[in-house]
């Protein structure tokens, strides 16, 4: 009396295992991803101040460094200490930490076209007293040299 195998000897056929993988529900995925991305990217507005800035038709154009401290003066009378608003005091103790640190910080005035120019000025001074004599200010290009 057999108690195993109840088929009476007969081997069983089973499918041979899959030899390739089907990869067109991961393309439908990719595909899917990249929809998404591409739709969110399109509204994402890239965080800012909303300003103006001069515009000139010569500019010296020197990529912004970690280490530089941007300051963002605003036509409403606002101080901003890279992207974050701030007090004009905030902006010196920085300046004056920044500078023992590494006296070749650059300090990066962005000014709206309104700003008072004594508002910019008394930024510069602040640099200057910390001991940071590299001052750049902010300009965009105007439209004919765009081109």
């Amino acid at each position: 009396m057999r108690l195993g195998n109840t088929d009476s000897g007969r081997k069983r056929h089973s499918a041979p295992p899959m030899a390739e993988i089907n990869i067109i529900p991961l393309v439908d995925v990719v595909l899917v991803l990249l929809i998404i991305f591409m739709a969110t990217t399109a509204f994402v507005k890239e965080a800012g101040l909303n300003m103006r800035l001069p515009a000139a038709k010569t500019t010296e154009a020197q990529p912004e460094q970690n280490n530089d401290i941007n300051v963002a003066l605003t036509r409403d009378n606002k101080i901003y200490l890279d992207g974050q608003p701030t007090t004009e005091q905030h902006v010196q103790n920085v300046m004056i930490n920044r500078a023992r640190k590494n006296p070749e910080t650059r300090v990066i005035v962005k000014g709206d076209e309104r700003v008072e120019y004594r508002r910019i000025m008394k930024v510069i001074d602040m640099a200057k007293q910390a001991g940071l004599p590299k001052v750049s200010l902010a300009t965009q290009l105007t439209e004919e040299m765009k081109r």
